[in-house]
């Protein structure tokens, strides 16, 4: 049986505001996937499947436990992954470890770092540094820092290593989509993938297959 990676935006809203956002998400916005929408898209598999949450920002959803343990009851979810801003994340830390503890299923948090979340909170890598090494050694339990940069954010770079954290860094430029589209110094999207196959879906549950920009284009007509 192959392994498949769902990707599922949970909703459009988010508590950042940064202005390149790929998704074209804001704090006004008032999309939630709804529970019966993800099931159905669950349900539409039969492949085991890592499952990414993305928004938006994912922890901002009222029944973010409740899609992570409906996953897990298909006993076909073979990773959880979260992407997040990290704005929310120590007060959902606690909870998301004891489900690891008792699932055994892999988790990777992914905390988005920038300068816009940077100026927002200027101790937001202090923040994340304090998390990771929480949860270091807990067993297939992982933190990783999502590093989106300009092409000026040296800066960030050099603070991201007197922080001891490039071994837990990915560090990217930002590409150009979303409202980045007309930045034409920086990349399209890529993904490279460590699976047989992957399909995106955006926060009311249309299913995009692998084309990042279409479902940008699509959340930004959402409200």
């Amino acid at each position: 049986m192959k392994l498949i990676r769902i990707y599922i935006n949970l909703t459009n809203k988010c508590n950042a505001d940064c202005e390149f956002c790929c998704m074209w998400s804001e704090s006004s916005k008032t999309t939630f996937i709804s529970f019966d929408k993800f099931k159905e898209i669950i349900d539409s598999y039969d492949d085991d499947f890592e499952l990414q949450l993305e928004g938006g920002e994912p922890l901002l959803h009222k029944d973010l436990y409740l899609f992570i343990e409906y996953a897990q009851s298909t006993n076909r979810c073979k990773k959880i992954i979260i992407v997040t801003n990290g704005i929310l994340l120590k007060r959902h830390i606690h909870r998301l470890v004891e489900l690891h503890k008792w699932y055994k299923t892999p988790v990777l948090i992914k905390i988005s770092i920038n300068y816009w979340l940077y100026n927002v909170n200027k101790n937001c890598i202090d923040e994340a540094k304090d998390l990771h090494l929480s949860t270091e050694f807990i067993k297939d339990f992982n933190i990783i820092l999502n590093v989106r940069l300009r092409k000026k954010d040296d800066w960030l770079k050099k603070l991201i290593k007197e922080k001891d954290l490039e071994k837990i860094s990915n560090l990217y430029y930002l590409q150009r989509y979303g409202k980045y589209e007309n930045e034409s110094e920086y990349d399209l999207p890529v993904i490279v993938q460590n699976v047989d196959d992957w399909y995106i879906y955006s926060c009311d549950g249309k299913n995009f297959k692998q084309d990042l920009i279409a479902r940008s284009n699509y959340e930004r007509g959402l409200k």
